[in-house]
């Protein structure tokens, strides 16, 4: 009887813990499922509403970007930045579905992977509200990163040239 009592509140645990950890890992609000994947409409869209655009590139499978989703999208800083002062739309790199890149042209998710050199995930291209490249990012980025390479944009820092990497020296 204990062990049956026992075995009950693990599992009671267990998944109480899923359904909260689910909760973080898709509580991100600044990550948007489009219906066309125009970007150049999302961007404009993005900074009418003061926001710029990300795109993560992934690749299903990738455990980089899996740790991504579960331990820095949902960290405080992270999610209250991005929530502000992002839209975040992922693109698949094998994926067959079309986009309109930020220059107008429409091609399959994969192709406009391959033709920005997407080799490994994930890849995060930041643009400004112009539509303009603003930053990217390959790798896995801990919260600390990824919230500065938020700041480095939202704040405009890379409009004068200053290089992300001096951007970070100079926060410490």
């Amino acid at each position: 009887m204990i062990k049956a009592i026992y075995g009950l509140a693990v599992g009671v645990v267990m998944s109480v813990g899923f359904i909260v950890g689910s909760a973080e890992v898709h509580g991100a609000e600044f990550i948007l499922e489009p219906l066309d994947y125009d970007f150049p409409t999302e961007i404009e869209d993005a900074a009418s509403d003061g926001k710029n655009l990300v795109v993560m590139f992934h690749k299903n499978g990738c455990p980089y970007c899996d740790k991504m989703h579960k331990r820095v999208f949902p960290h405080p800083k992270v999610s209250k930045l991005y929530n502000e002062k992002f839209i975040m739309i992922i693109v698949n790199t094998s994926g067959d579905l079309d986009v309109i890149t930020p220059k107008g042209e429409t091609k399959p998710e994969k192709e406009f992977a391959s033709e920005l050199l997407v080799r490994a995930t994930p890849v995060f291209m930041f643009y400004g509200k112009d539509g303009g490249d603003a930053l990217r990012l390959t790798g896995y980025q801990d919260p600390e990163m990824f919230t500065a390479a938020g700041k480095y944009i939202s704040n405009g820092a890379f409009k004068d040239g200053t290089s992300f990497i001096n951007y970070v020296r100079g926060m410490n």
